[in-house]
């Protein structure tokens, strides 16, 4: 999201400077800004990146991603926290000062899907989705994305347990999200132990461009069929 001003102030800058409408020194200045706040933060990621990586062979752990606490985790909520897939099929999730462990076994379902699914679909229609009987609460989730609205084309994961593991610090769902876009969850999710608790809800373009491929692909077929039919026709005739 910020990188994309960035790349958007910077091509503006260019832009605007090339034509004549913005003077010479203030728009190098303003474009020397955006190149080297974009590079800063490309540099800042891949350091995160790294740090992931290092740390999840230090931990000797399966996995491991960067996501942001939305709800869920009380003592979590509005921080940055790190997830490991430890070799005993445990999550580990670590804010820096604490570490908390859940068993997979403890977790009823694990859910992948984007902020705007959430704004889109109400309660009920998303527990469907999920395949779970009870009826999720999103609506903290929701207030949240009001507020980053940006959030809306990233990743979200929820984690849905089977009871409340502590009455005092969870409850029965945890939703995180990827706004940095370092969570790494396309490997999380290809991991089989939590392929078999994971449903994934598709982005509602894809969704669109499916039906529509689904649509001309039958109307394809029904056009070849009549012709087909027509053909055979003008041969028995």
């Amino acid at each position: 999201m910020l990188g994309a001003a960035l790349i958007t102030l910077f091509l503006a800058t260019v832009v605007l400077v090339w034509q004549g409408t913005l003077p010479l020194v203030p728009g190098f200045i303003l474009a020397a800004t955006a190149l080297a706040a974009l590079l800063w933060r490309v540099v800042f990621y891949a350091q995160i990146r790294r740090s992931i990586r290092k740390e999840t062979r230090a931990r000797k752990a399966k996995w491991g991603g960067e996501l942001l606490v939305i709800t869920g985790l009380s003592s979590l909520i509005g921080m940055h926290c790190r997830l490991f897939i430890t070799r005993q099929d445990a999550l580990i999730l670590d804010d820096g000062a604490t570490e908390r462990i859940i068993h997979l076994d403890d977790i009823r379902r694990i859910g992948l899907f984007y902020g705007e699914t959430v704004d889109r679909l109400n309660d009920v229609e998303l527990g469907e989705l999920l395949k779970i009987e009870s009826i999720p609460h999103f609506s903290a989730v929701r207030a949240w994305l009001a507020r980053n609205p940006g959030a809306r084309k990233n990743l979200m994961l929820s984690i849905i347990f089977q009871k409340p593991l502590n009455d005092l610090v969870y409850s029965e769902m945890a939703v995180f999200s990827d706004l940095t876009e370092i969570g790494n969850l396309k490997a999380f999710a290809s991991r089989p132990e939590i392929a078999v608790k994971l449903v994934f809800i598709p982005h509602s373009r894809k969704k669109k461009r499916n039906k529509k491929l689904t649509r001309s692909a039958r109307l394809s077929s029904r056009s070849k069929t009549s012709r087909v039919e027509s053909k055979r026709r003008k041969g028995q005739v």
